[in-house]
């Protein structure tokens, strides 16, 4: 069975756990200083509670276990564009760098 994931911005009920991880509009930078694009999309997994990928401009995603957040920029170490993926619909897939949502009370 294939899970499906959900933008955050339409997660009404959700919030990041830590706000300086939002990193919509912001660049996705290669270590190596390459601009790869803009971050519009957090994917999350409602079930895990946790955003699991990112979409950019272009329609890539990125998996979070491929990203870290340095000093709030998103940096990504230099990988073959294979890592990237063309989401489904509203599909991710994957977490490494744990970055959790809650749902508001």
């Amino acid at each position: 069975m294939e899970r499906s994931f959900d933008n955050l911005r339409e997660l009404d009920d959700y919030e990041l756990v830590n706000r300086d991880q939002d990193v919509r509009g912001h660049p996705l930078k290669s270590s190596d200083g390459r601009n790869l694009g803009i971050i519009r999309r957090m994917l999350v997994d409602p079930e895990r509670e946790n955003v699991v990928a990112l979409v950019l401009d272009d329609g890539r995603g990125v998996p979070v276990d491929e990203v870290e957040i340095r000093d709030g920029q998103a940096v990504i170490d230099p990988v073959e564009e294979s890592h990237f993926f063309a989401p489904p619909a509203r599909s991710g897939s994957i977490p490494r760098n744990r970055i959790g949502v809650l749902r508001r009370t």
